[in-house]
């Protein structure tokens, strides 16, 4: 997973992190030392390496500055005609003279506020306040004379919703098949044209019902019939007309 949604997810899992003495954090231990600081040079302020360590961390590698510094940061976006003054979701914002004094990264905009999340800066966590040691979550005027501006990384798109595969066609009915299941089920003292037509199939089967027997009402010869032919058929005795029994009969089966 990657993108702006990712990132935001990642950092703001980062809230109330804190760093260990001075400007000791996972963040620095992750991009290196830089001679002069202590804790063997990882003791550097930590805002940009938070959240150069977020793009990293949720797949966006290479979309913005990886580096420790804001001035640094800043003009990575400007050579690469990524600079705004406009935020947007998952954008850099740069406070102070040129840019180079501290940066969050941009959770939520509004027409008058930025929700920011940030490192190395101040904030309330368990009801207590502490002073630019952790990530924290905060909301700034966007006519805030400290912001200097927007870096906007180069996040890869949002992947598209997958379409919808279509529904496999339905086979096509057979349309004899299609008449067997609107076919009654008749048994003995079923009266109608359906038993007439019953009594032509078992004929046409060579199960014909005996002579002088009415063709529209289904009598016990039609049964005795109906049985012997269901039995020729390999189906069950009952001498009432299934699905399966009507199939045979037209011979669909």
């Amino acid at each position: 997973m990657s993108g702006v949604e990712a990132m935001i997810d990642t950092l703001t899992g980062e809230i109330g992190y804190r760093e260990k003495g001075n400007n000791l954090t996972k963040f620095n231990q992750w991009l290196g030392p830089i001679p002069g600081y202590p804790h063997e040079g990882r003791g550097y302020p930590w805002c940009h390496s938070a959240l150069s360590w977020g793009l990293e961390m949720s797949g966006n590698a290479g979309a913005g500055p990886k580096t420790a510094s804001c001035l640094v940061g800043v003009r990575w976006f400007k050579d690469r005609r990524r600079w705004y003054k406009t935020p947007r979701r998952g954008d850099f914002v740069y406070y102070g003279a040129d840019g180079g004094t501290h940066v969050e990264l941009v959770t939520a905009v509004t027409k008058t506020t930025i929700t920011t999340v940030g490192g190395n800066t101040s904030g309330v966590l368990a009801g207590a306040f502490h002073n630019g040691d952790g990530v924290y979550e905060k909301t700034v005027a966007r006519n805030s004379s400290r912001i200097y501006g927007y870096g906007r990384p180069d996040y890869p798109p949002a992947p598209k919703p997958a379409k919808a595969k279509p529904a496999a066609p339905k086979p096509a009915t057979n349309p004899t098949e299609a008449l067997v299941k609107k076919l009654p089920l008749l048994e003995q003292g079923a009266e109608g044209w359906h038993v007439k037509t019953l009594t032509g199939l078992l004929w046409a089967r060579g199960f014909a019902v005996l002579p002088g027997v009415d063709e529209t009402t289904f009598t016990k010869a039609h049964a005795e019939s109906l049985k012997a032919f269901q039995d020729g058929a390999g189906l069950a005795q009952t001498g009432k007309t299934d699905d399966k029994t009507w199939a045979a009969l037209l011979r669909v089966l």
